[in-house]
């Protein structure tokens, strides 16, 4: 049995015997490794990566250790299929690597993109733009939404019940911001105006910012001060790109995060063999990253429907929300033989929880589907890291890092070891693990 170490305190569990005698029984090689905090949080308070708040990511300085261990350098090519806030790409782009991150939710995909553009020769015009916005919003102080709508030409956002997740006044404020960005004059910085108007857009709205999900707040008595949020985050922005050139940190062409679904067109998106893979796909955790950007993704005008976010979610890896759960609820899904033996859970999930059973079987299939692809555009000195957490469905455990290794292995991978970074969130016995691949 593995020895318990002090990181996580005395373990004296059922379920934390079984995560550890789970992976012994494995074969893998197993390291537990203590790096400090590798949440969001710490990103919140580093460079570019605070420019947007994704509470499931993982932090800037765990890409660092990777980048470190791995011995990558300015001659190799990373990729991170499942890029969400974009963190592995910008901190590439921090040590002058080449690389390339592919995300499906249209939202992630901008923000990741539009954080690597680092230009500070336009920056004067940050104060030009929200001269311009202080006088219309004094301006429409007393204007109806509606008024404002039609002198701007423009739409309230589709989304459902909109008027529960932004007041009147406060999205009335949000779309004068949004729609002066839009001005011709103002395209050398259009980037930064997006992402500064973004993040208020959610920073504004009616809801409570928990971990890793967000709910509504109908009753708040917050006073929400919209051009003191865009003015705050451009100001965050701003400063982040001076000392950037100052460190003489320049953004490069080569890096990029483009819109694309890794489980089947990742193939098309790369133009040169992958040297190193550093990212996190979902955990079977049952969190929709489409569900949870919505306000911003309609917000934002990146959807041209209501049914568009079901739509994504029902193509991510792990989608559970909308159709995509009606669809997994209503027979049991059929396992293909290859990957059947590894899917230690299904028998007892099958019995306990239909749906929870579908709904981990379809992310597995998924992953599988990626790796699949992933073997076809690997240099031949590869090798790859995919973060990735344990979850409990109908009290089912699920050893995410024990069944995506015996599928690497399947798919001709060697899977090196193992890591334990750290015990998840404030819920017992889940862990950050990551599965260190070669090929």
């Amino acid at each position: 049995m593995f020895k318990q170490l002090s990181l996580f305190g005395e373990i004296d569990n059922n379920i934390a015997r079984c995560f550890y005698s789970n992976i012994e029984k494995s074969g893998f090689n197993y390291q537990e490794v203590d790096i400090g905090d590798i949440t969001f949080k710490a990103g919140q308070v580093e460079s570019v990566h605070r420019w947007y708040r994704l509470t499931p990511s993982y932090a800037p300085s765990l890409v660092r250790f990777l980048l470190k261990d791995f011995g990558i350098t300015k001659k190799d090519f990373v990729v991170d299929p499942f890029s969400g806030r974009g963190t592995t790409i910008i901190e590439c782009q921090k040590h002058q690597i080449m690389s390339l991150g592919t995300e499906l939710n249209p939202l992630l995909q901008q923000v990741g993109d539009k954080s690597l553009i680092w230009d500070t020769s336009h920056l004067n015009l940050v104060h030009t733009y929200l001269q311009e916005v202080l006088a219309l919003l004094t301006k429409h102080q007393d204007s109806s939404l509606d008024l404002v709508i039609e002198e701007f030409r423009t739409t309230i956002p589709i989304i459902h019940n909109v008027f529960r997740w932004w007041k009147t006044n406060v999205l009335k404020y949000l779309i004068i911001c949004r729609e002066v960005m839009k001005e011709k004059k103002y395209s050398p910085i259009y980037h930064y105006l997006w992402l500064a108007i973004n993040k208020a857009s959610l920073d504004c709205a009616n809801i409570h910012r928990n971990h890793p999900t967000i709910t509504f707040d109908d009753n708040h008595q917050r006073n929400i001060n919209v051009y003191f949020e865009i003015q705050n985050n451009l100001n965050i922005i701003c400063n982040d790109l001076t000392n950037l050139k100052e460190q003489e940190i320049c953004f490069s062409k080569n890096n990029s995060v483009i819109l694309g679904d890794s489980t089947c067109d990742f193939k098309s998106k790369i133009n040169r063999p992958i040297d190193f893979v550093i990212t996190s796909p979902p955990y079977p955790n049952r969190y929709s990253y489409v569900h949870q950007t919505r306000p911003q993704l309609y917000f934002m005008e990146l959807l041209q429907n209501a049914q568009q976010a079901t739509e994504i979610d029902l193509q991510a890896i792990g989608g559970t929300w909308g159709r995509a759960t009606s669809i997994l609820q209503n027979e049991l899904m059929r396992v293909p033989d290859e990957i059947k033996p590894y899917l230690c859970y299904y028998n007892e999930l099958r019995d306990q929880n239909i749906l929870m059973c579908n709904y981990a079987t379809k992310y597995f299939i998924d992953l599988w589907r990626h790796i699949k692809i992933l073997k076809q555009v690997v240099s031949h000195n590869f090798r790859g890291v995919y973060i990735v957490g344990n979850s409990r469905l109908s009290n089912v455990e699920i050893f995410t890092e024990v069944i995506l290794s015996k599928i690497f292995e399947h798919e001709g991978f060697k899977v090196e070891k193992i890591i334990l970074f750290r015990k998840r969130g404030g819920k017992k016995h889940l862990y950050e693990t990551a599965v260190c691949i070669k090929s």
